[in-house]
Parts: structure tokens; sequence; C-alpha cells
């Protein structure tokens, strides 16, 4: 017997492990993959547990959202109440998430911070299991998969941004669901129902964390095609429900986002749309495999003479040729088609056909759909690694290591993105470096100019602050002079410097382009009344109060300037209103007296005038005011006991007046 014959022979003697210890083994196997797949992710991501607010829809989401300061049962109920959209999206699942950081913490950054990231984990591990069990079990499949899910750089904009909860958070509901349905494929019985509600029930909830999970019936059926299941009538009516909340849900969103998210249909052709759409397909590809360049701000295209750049006219034949490539694929296995056709459906709705937002493409929208392009390169790469053909032998060598490369590229390009989300300043600084556009400018300027309430902690402002924002105003106008927003900001900061004419005449220039915002009209109000132009201020509180009736701050202001206005009978019209609205108010029943005072019922102004001095003690105004009522109606010694009062708070009473009362 030959020395290669003997070896074969005693490895086949050799004991096999028992089948219970190699099973034990493969599954430690799976947990150590697992395992270092998230431990990388967390390093990549554990810089953005450093990071702060955004001026980017963060303020909207929590710190001028009252839907997240309270956890009472009327609150969760009007969180989940139709009529309470954020930021013209119904997902309050997102929005009870928020309020549970805000129980715990109120405003401390780093805890919805590590809320998103530790959701990002829960996500990687998710995406394991399902592509371990769509893949036939294949360890180093889920794996790559998995891995470049976690640490690609695209999904930074997912995670870093405390206003993408909802994509973390409808992610984790929709892969839950996914492997649900796929757990209820391999079942029987009793366990198959349940599993069934599940499915539903986790679609449901990814549903009301982020509109965009309404496709996910569709994946179901991609997964039937992947799994060769049979078309029968069970198969279309075990989707009957999922479709139904599809449509249900897809009309509520589209109601809403019509309001002002979706950009009128004739802002673009037909033919711009169809090219922002192939644009955006073959571009989110081409960053899965270059991820360089990226930011948060992708504006549409400049036309030139009416044309589009040269790329978005290629896009179409490039889109076409891949759907071209998928077909014939299809021939010899159903891998690539399903996961392209997954990468499709989940980011369909995103392409901008129908344009939502202000850009043409985001980092975040590949969130989901890139699982789908990655489970192809993953089963391909393991297929590679099975071949034995030596024209493949160079590829099989370099597979790995170009695998690695790529790894840690992602890796290193993670982290750094981490830091340009750390606050406003940071991530529109890089995105005025990558897309000069007025829209950034303006949304840095808008930051520097309230830095003390984007940036909780932050006491001051500085006068460079101002200046830098004066400055970025200026560049988003000549980028753009239509912004109504950017004039509204300027006349803001010009309004702070004193510089009252420049403040008017920006103030006007926004309510020419736009007149539905009635923070404007507010602001040129306040200017006009500084400027003791009173009627004018007048007519634009009632401009205010016009587009929004019930803003109390408006009808407060308007009695204020009445009274100065020698208006005294309309100012207490609008004073009777607003102690009717907050009976508490020391400085409504202050006002009403002075009012009264003016139109001589010194009688009921006194009334007034000892209402604000019980509800504000160490009012001295109210005193020397009540003083002079006193004086009037010929209480003297009260009079000299008010104006000594006003005197002790702080109040200068004149010389003049204390002689008059006997006093000097």
């Amino acid at each position: 017997m030959s020395k290669k014959q003997q070896q074969h022979k005693a490895k086949e003697q050799a004991p096999k492990k028992p089948a219970h210890k190699r099973r034990a083994t493969e599954g430690r196997r799976h947990l150590y993959f697992l395992a270092a797949v998230v431990v990388i992710t967390f390093i990549c991501y554990s810089g953005s547990l450093n990071n702060g607010w955004t001026n980017w829809d963060d303020n909207v989401y929590v710190a001028e959202n009252p839907l997240v300061t309270s956890l009472s049962g009327d609150n969760v109920s009007s969180i989940f109440s139709t009529a309470n959209h954020v930021s013209l999206n119904y997902h309050p699942i997102t929005i009870l998430s928020l309020a549970i950081d805000y129980h715990f913490s109120e405003y401390s950054a780093h805890t919805y911070h590590f809320t998103n990231l530790l959701f990002h984990l829960f996500n990687t591990a998710l995406v394991f299991w399902f592509i371990f069990l769509l893949s036939g079990r294949r360890t180093e499949v889920a794996a790559i998969v998995a891995l470049f899910f976690g640490i690609h750089p695209m999904h930074v904009e997912s995670v870093a941004w405390i206003s993408e909860r909802k994509d973390v958070l409808y992610a984790f509901f929709f892969m839950a669901s996914l492997i649900v349905y796929l757990r209820y494929l391999e079942s029987e019985g009793r366990k198959q129902l349940l599993l069934y509600t599940a499915a539903i029930a986790l679609f449901l909830l990814s549903i009301l964390s982020k509109a965009m999970a309404v496709v996910l019936p569709v994946v179901l059926l991609l997964i039937d095609y992947y799994k060769e299941r049979k078309i029968d009538k069970r198969m279309i009516l075990e989707k009957l429900p999922f479709f139904a909340l599809s449509i249900l849900f897809g009309i509520l969103a589209s109601n809403i986002q019509s309001q002002e998210a979706i950009a009128k249909f004739e802002t673009f052709t037909l033919f711009q749309r169809f090219m922002f759409a192939a644009y955006g397909l073959i571009m989110y590809i081409f960053q899965l495999v270059l991820p360089l360049n990226l930011c948060n701000f992708y504006p549409y295209p400049v036309l030139m003479n009416g044309s589009l750049p040269i790329l978005y006219y290629a896009a179409p034949v490039i889109a076409l040729g891949l759907f071209v490539l998928v077909w014939l694929s299809m021939k010899r296995s159903r891998l690539l088609a399903f996961g392209f056709a997954f990468y499709v459906v989940t980011v369909a709705l995103v392409l901008q056909f129908v344009s939502v937002g202000q850009v043409i493409m985001a980092d975040r929208y590949s969130y989901v759909p890139y699982i789908g392009l990655l489970f192809p390169v993953a089963m391909g790469y393991e297929a590679l690694k099975k071949q034995s053909s030596e024209r493949l032998a160079l590829l099989k060598q370099a597979a790995l290591p170009l695998l690695v490369v790529c790894a840690a590229l992602c890796a290193y390009l993670t982290f750094e993105r981490c830091k340009v989300w750390k606050n406003s300043d940071t991530l529109w600084t890089d995105a005025i470096a990558k897309y000069p556009n007025s829209e950034p400018y303006r949304n840095r300027g808008s930051y520097l100019v309230n830095k003390a309430g984007y940036d909780k902690g932050e006491k001051v402002v500085g006068e460079n602050e101002y200046d830098r924002a004066l400055e970025d105003f200026n560049v988003s106008i000549a980028m753009n002079p239509n912004n109504a927003k950017v004039f509204t900001n300027r006349a803001n900061i010009y309004g702070l410097k004193g510089q009252f004419e420049k403040a008017l005449a920006d103030y006007s220039k926004a309510i020419e382009l736009s007149q539905t915002d009635e923070q404007t009209y507010f602001n040129r109000a306040i200017t006009y009344s500084i400027m003791k132009q009173f009627d004018k201020a007048i007519e634009d509180y009632n401009n205010v109060l016009k587009l929004k009736p019930g803003l109390m701050s408006a009808k407060q202001n308007r009695a204020y300037v009445m009274i100065d206005n020698n208006m005294a009978g309309n100012a207490i019209a609008d004073l009777d209103e607003l102690i009717k609205y907050n009976p508490n108010n020391p400085d409504y029943y202050f006002y009403r007296g002075l009012a009264l005072n003016r139109m001589n019922n010194n009688a009921a102004a006194l009334k007034d005038y000892d209402r604000a001095i019980q509800l504000k003690p160490d009012n001295g105004n109210a005193y020397f005011n009540r003083s002079v009522v006193n004086k009037m109606l010929g209480n003297i010694p009260a009079a000299q006991a008010d104006a000594q009062k006003a005197g002790s708070l702080g109040y200068k009473v004149e010389e003049s007046y204390l002689k008059e009362l006997g006093l000097r």
C-alpha cells in the first residue's frame, strides 16, 4: 500500500465528531462571525456618540416638537393621531421612541445618538440573520452582507442624524418581518399561523415608523420568486392583508406629503423626472462601489438653456443596460434578478420621479436597498471560492484581499463621515465644499445666528457668528434671489444689528416672494413698532392673524401697539380675549389697566393693576402706574405708598412726581 493510500485510509478511519457537537461548533461559528461584524460596526460609528444636534430637522423632531415632551396617555394618543404629523410625515412609532429618549434625558444629544446606533447594530444583526436564512444558511455570505450593510459610509446619514431615527426604526421592523416570513415558509400548522400574524404586525410597526415600508409586500413576492415557490391561490390570498395596509398608509402618506413636500408636477417636465429617476437608480449603485464625495445635500441639476447635464441623458441608457443584463441572467439563475429587483423595489419611491424635498438623492435612501445589491455580490464571492478552474485562479486569489481592502476603506470613510455630523457648522460647511448651493449657505447662516436655539447649552451667540451668518445669507441670495426664507433670515440679522431700514427692505422682499409665512409678517411688525410706525405694525399683525388666527402672541403684540397708537379701545378687546385665554398672566392685566387709564376708566384700571401686582408682586412698573391712578382718584396716601414701593423695586420715579405727592 502506497503512503498516499495509507493517509487516505487513516483519514477515513478517523473518528467523526458527534452530530450534536458539529452543530454546536457550527452554531458558535455563526455567533463569532456575527459578533465580529457588530463590534466592527460599533467601532466605526462610535464617534457619532459625541455628536450634537443639527438644524436640519432635529429641532423640528425634538426641540420644537411638543409631542415628545410627555409620555402621558393623552399625549401618546396625540402622537398616534393622523392629524399630528411631524415634518410632513406620519410616523408615530418614531415620535414615540424620541419621546422615550426625551423622558430619560430631555435634550442630551448623546442619548438620541446612542439609540440610533443601537438600532443600527440590531439591524446589522437582523440583516445577518435574514441573509443567513435566505442563502440556505451560508455563514460567510450573511457575514459579508451584514458587514457592508453595517459599515458602508452611505449609511452614516441614517445613523448619525438624529432625525433619521425613522430610518433605523422602520428597517428594524422591516427586516424582522422578512425574517419571520422566511420562518413562516419553513413552518407548518399553528406555528405557521403565529408567524404569519407576527409578520403582519411587524410590517404595521415598520409602516408606523416610516412610510417607505409600504413596499414590503412586493419584497415578499420577490422572496417567493427566489425560493421558487409555486404561484397559487394561497400565495396570493396571504399577501392581501399586507397590500391592504400598504395601500392604506400609502394614501395617507401621499396626502400628507402633498401639502408641501411634493413639488408641483409642472415644476419639472415628465421627461426630466424620468431622467432624475434613472440618474438616481445608477448613482446609488455607483456610490455602493465608490462611496466618495458623499454629502447630506445633493441639489437638483442646474438647467443650461433648458437642458440637463449630459450624465442625465446617459442615465436611462445605462439603466436599460442593467435591466437587460439582469433579464439575461435569469436564464441561468434567479440570484441577480432577485437582488436587483429587491434594490429597485425598495428604492423606487425615492427616485424623484415624484419630487419630494429639495434634493435629487440622499444617502439615507440606500439604507435598506443596498441589502439587495450586496446579496448577489456575497453569493458570487462564495461561488468564486469554490471554483477550481485555472482561468479563475488569479481572481480567486485576489478576492479575499480585495474584500478586506473594500471593508477597510468603508470602515475608514464611515468613521470620518461621522465627524461631519458633529454639528450644523461642520455639516453645512462640508455640503458647501462639495455642492456650493444657496440652501446649504442659508442653513449654515441660520444655524450661526441661532446657535443658542440649536445647540442646547450654548448661551451666547457672538458677533463673529452674526457676521458669518450675514455673509452666508448674502451668498445664498446671490445664488438664488427668489428664496423668501433667506431674505427673512438676513432681515433678522439686520434687526439684531439695529439696521432697521435694511431689515424692513428684506422683510418686504420676502413677503413679495411669498405671502404665506406668518413669521415674516410678525418680524416686520416688530420692526415697524421699534421704528414707531404703529399703523403699519398693526396691519402686519392683522396679516399674521389671517394666516394663523389662533396665534396669541400676535394678538398680544397688536394690543400693545394699539395702546401706543392711541387705539386703547381696540387694545382692550384683544386683552379681554388674552385674559380669557390665560387669566394668570400679569402683563395682560397691566396693559389692560394702561388702556383703561388712557380711556379715563380709572376705577377699572385700578382693579387691573391690583391683579397685576397680585400675580407679580415685584413689578415696580405696575406699582408706579397704580400710584398714578390712585393720585387721579384722589387717594394720595395710596399713591404715595405705591410710588415709594415702585422706587424700592428699582423703578426710577421722577423727583417732580414725588414733589407732587408731597414726598419731597
